[in-house]
């Protein structure tokens, strides 16, 4: 009897685990999200296809995903200019220029915020 009472109490733990578990943080977005986020506007979204989404759209390079709020939330934190000065100069594994040899400030400003910001599209 006392081995019918353990795995009782056993499937009860994993079952509060698991309800448990869907009370954290938001999720980052599937790498699909990430893949399939573009700027609405034709000319940021030619510069994003062209150099951010490289790193952005791929989590295995190790850069915050378009679009994950969790990743980007200390970044922004630090505020625009040093995200900008980062951009502009390279920081860590993060290329000077981000490879838009290019961009502009303001439009490296533009694709910062689509990237910290972006939602996937509806029915996607």
């Amino acid at each position: 009897m006392q081995a019918g009472q353990n795995w009782g109490r056993r499937a009860l733990v994993l079952g509060l685990c698991a309800l448990l578990g869907g009370c954290g943080e938001e999720a980052p977005p599937a790498r699909a999200d990430a893949a399939q986020a573009v700027p609405a506007d034709a000319a940021l979204a030619q510069l994003y296809g062209a150099s951010c989404r490289q790193c952005h759209a791929n989590p295995a390079a190790g850069a915050p995903l378009t679009g994950d709020a969790v990743a980007w939330t200390p970044r922004l934190a630090k505020g625009l200019d040093t995200l900008l000065e980062h951009s502009i100069n390279g920081f860590q594994g993060m290329p000077p220029m981000g490879l838009c040899m290019q961009c502009t400030a303001e439009e490296f400003q533009a694709l910062i915020e689509f990237m910290s910001t972006a939602k996937p599209a509806e029915g996607r």
